[in-house]
């Protein structure tokens, strides 16, 4: 086959390295040719909407469709077009380019791994305003076959869209390298990890007093990978930028990953990742059990849910206290992802769903 990957990000987008590049490597090991277009690189991301103002912001989103439009040549004669969200980077405007796309091949595929119905929490844009929230709906009409990442989402779509697969944001196994389980070392302190986009920041705050109360009972600190410092009071944050060269080491040197979650429209349709990756290296998590988080935690044995502040201080606390149930939660924890959540295990779900849209629209 030959299929074409249209990215909706540059790669700093975990689900594009994940989503897109990870399972296109690995269709080209099988034998098929793949052609993986995004809307730039992180550098010319980075420079012009990550760091830039409106002006250079409203710069990057001419340069993006200037880019969709010349990648739109690789589109006739494909067995499959899969779009990773909209073509236009945000989402926003009318899905034009997706037509375009359709007429010169019908064989589409959409891919989301989030509630993208939903204006996304903490985001904070004069862009969003314009952000087309019914993108999905169109696609329903447009793609031959949908790929989503969880049940709940598979849940919302079905009977707007076409035949839909359900493939996870899968963990590379090749990547995520077992962590090893050093003895404690006396006044080490505890670290408690969270990592992930800074919007995403406001579910810290859900579990600020467990956190505090567990800072002033033992020798823990809060590590915080992501693009803004974060700040606690009466808890020791140490704040680092994320950066992808450093990834793994952000989840493998954490004795305990969060991911605790507001229960909303938007978090619902959440796939887990950020609690996916910890378990990836054998780092136990604690997480709320909002969306999938309560489908990949089985309680007490891979990991703890928790729900209440009290529950979250009580759960903390037992990890916290004893290294050997950190162990053997952690090993518990990768193996239900080499097991369910890993690229190798989903492959086969995502060549059979390419396998059936290059079948159709012929």
């Amino acid at each position: 086959m030959r299929i074409v990957f249209f990215g909706n990000a540059a790669t700093n987008i975990a689900a594009i390295r994940y989503r897109v590049i990870r399972f296109a490597e690995m269709l080209e090991a099988d034998g098929h040719r793949c052609t993986v277009c995004l809307p730039s690189s992180f550098a010319i991301w980075d420079r012009l909407y990550g760091r830039g103002n409106r002006l250079t912001k409203l710069l990057y989103l001419l340069v993006c469709v200037g880019n969709r439009l010349l990648q739109l040549r690789h589109v006739p004669g494909a067995d499959a077009v899969v779009l990773r969200g909209p073509l236009v980077y945000g989402g926003y405007g009318p899905p034009l380019l997706e037509r375009l796309c359709h007429a010169l091949n019908p064989r589409m595929v959409y891919d989301i791994d989030d509630a993208v119905w939903v204006a996304p929490d903490g985001v904070d844009s004069p862009f969003q305003r314009w952000a087309n929230l019914d993108w999905i709906w169109a696609m329903g009409r447009l793609c031959v076959h949908g790929i989503v990442g969880n049940q709940y989402l598979a849940d919302q779509v079905q009977g707007r869209s076409p035949e839909v697969t359900i493939i996870p944001t899968c963990i590379d196994m090749d990547r995520h390298r077992a962590k090893s389980y050093p003895e404690p070392i006396p006044g080490r302190p505890v670290t408690l990890g969270w990592t992930g986009l800074y919007s995403n920041l406001v579910n810290l705050d859900i579990i600020a007093s467990p956190l505090q109360q567990l800072s002033a009972d033992g020798n823990v600190k809060l590590h915080v990978a992501t693009g803004r410092p974060y700040a606690l009071d009466g808890v020791t944050v140490e704040n680092e930028h994320w950066v992808v060269e450093n990834e793994i080491r952000y989840l493998q040197q954490a004795d305990i990953g969060l991911m605790p979650l507001l229960d909303t429209p938007s978090t619902r349709g959440k796939c887990a990742f950020k609690a996916l990756q910890y378990m990836g290296v054998g780092t136990p998590c604690v997480v709320s059990p909002v969306g999938m988080n309560a489908e990949i935690i089985e309680d007490g044995v891979n990991g703890f849910l928790a729900s209440t502040p009290e529950e979250w201080l009580d759960k903390l606390k037992q990890l916290v206290d004893d290294p050997a149930l950190r162990e053997r939660m952690g090993r518990a924890a990768r193996q239900t992802v080499l097991e369910r959540y890993s690229h190798a295990a989903n492959y086969p779900k995502l060549k059979a769903a390419l396998v059936s849209a290059s079948g159709s629209g012929r």
